[in-house]
């Protein structure tokens, strides 16, 4: 699998370097809040808590051909469980995704990549006994779905994201032993660009959600999230 996403993230590449006439690009720092949910196993739930990441987004455009990618990073001394009083040890998560599209209409853009994730919840205790012992995630996927939005440039512009997501995840089973599964799932995200006076900056509200499953266990994780970004847009 990882061999497939590497040969199709130098596709990407290349793809990019296709002469286009009037090439157009965004690149600017993000922060996000988000909560994540975990089914474990049967019996094992959890809620993070609102977490905070940053990272960064950007795209790219010349002519019909459309790149864009994003990368976020959250390392956390820990988080918080709602369902069951407990303590928890460390909490990271590190993700990125990168596509490569075609411009349909003006409006709507057809677009397919790869995704990078990866979750470590580092066990927690109840009342001194061990509830879970580490917890490690590790997803690569491919991605693919469309992206709608209003004329670049505006004073303010929309846009709509919809992606579904098939991959495989390496995960640690009930007895610790490492182990593989087929995953599924979509994301979806919204966001508004407000320009800042005349310059070429602008503000990114939006929110956006994820659900993805495996195919072989019971181990799902569901992430809300909002976020802002400052962008540099041309």
């Amino acid at each position: 699998m990882k061999q497939a996403v590497l040969c199709l993230a130098l596709t990407l590449v290349a793809a990019g370097a296709v002469a286009q006439p009037s090439p157009s690009f965004s690149f600017g720092p993000r922060v996000s809040s988000y909560s994540t949910d975990m089914d474990l196993d049967f019996a094992t739930r959890l809620e993070t808590g609102r977490q905070t990441a940053i990272g960064f987004v950007g795209d790219y455009r010349n002519g019909g051909l459309v790149l864009d990618w994003m990368y976020e990073h959250d390392s956390s001394d820990g988080a918080d469980l709602t369902d069951i009083v407990a303590d928890i040890g460390d909490y990271e998560r590190n993700g990125g995704e990168v596509t490569v599209g075609y411009a349909v209409a003006p409006f709507l853009d057809l677009q397919g990549g790869v995704r990078l994730d990866s979750i470590r919840v580092g066990g927690a205790r109840l009342l001194g006994g061990s509830l879970f012992e580490d917890e490690d995630i590790d997803h690569t996927g491919f991605v693919a779905g469309i992206h709608l939005h209003t004329r670049d440039h505006m004073p303010v512009s929309w846009y709509g994201t919809a992606r579904g997501i098939l991959g495989s995840a390496k995960l640690d089973d009930a007895f610790g032993d490492r182990v593989s599964s087929d995953t599924s799932g979509w994301r979806a995200e919204t966001g508004i660009m407000i320009r800042i006076g005349e310059s070429n900056w602008y503000l990114v509200p939006g929110a956006e959600y994820e659900h993805l499953k495996t195919k072989d266990f019971d181990v799902s994780w569901k992430t809300n999230r909002v976020f802002l970004s400052v962008v540099f847009s041309r």
